[in-house]
């Protein structure tokens, strides 16, 4: 197995001084990137299609930002993947145990 040492790789990913390898689950690009861009992720509460409360976590990048914040304010009536990507959501008035813990794991981030 080829072992990634780039400078953005994991420390805890590289050899132990013994030989052996540290087992960490890799993060994916897009992981990584919405990692380090939590000021675009917008939260967002609103009901679905079918008229249950639900909490949307989503990222908007810059370009779309203004486009997606007008939408918003609009008839109500919008496809959040249209403006950016779904990272998390669930249904309730507030983002539940699962979805908070998930967050915090994936992308560092408190709710």
């Amino acid at each position: 197995m080829m072992k990634d040492f780039s400078p953005d790789s994991d420390k805890n990913d590289r050899p132990h001084s013994d030989g052996s390898e540290r087992v960490v689950a890799r993060k994916s690009f897009m992981d990584r990137l919405i990692a380090r861009r939590g000021h675009l992720i917008h939260k967002l509460k609103a009901k679905d299609t079918t008229g249950r409360w639900a909490y949307y976590f989503v990222l908007v990048m810059q370009d779309r930002e203004s486009e997606f914040l007008t939408a918003i304010e609009g008839d109500g009536t919008l496809d959040l993947e249209d403006y950016g990507k779904v990272v998390a959501s669930c249904y309730g008035e507030e983002p539940n145990e699962e979805i908070r813990s998930y967050l915090l794991e994936k992308y560092g981030f408190e709710v």
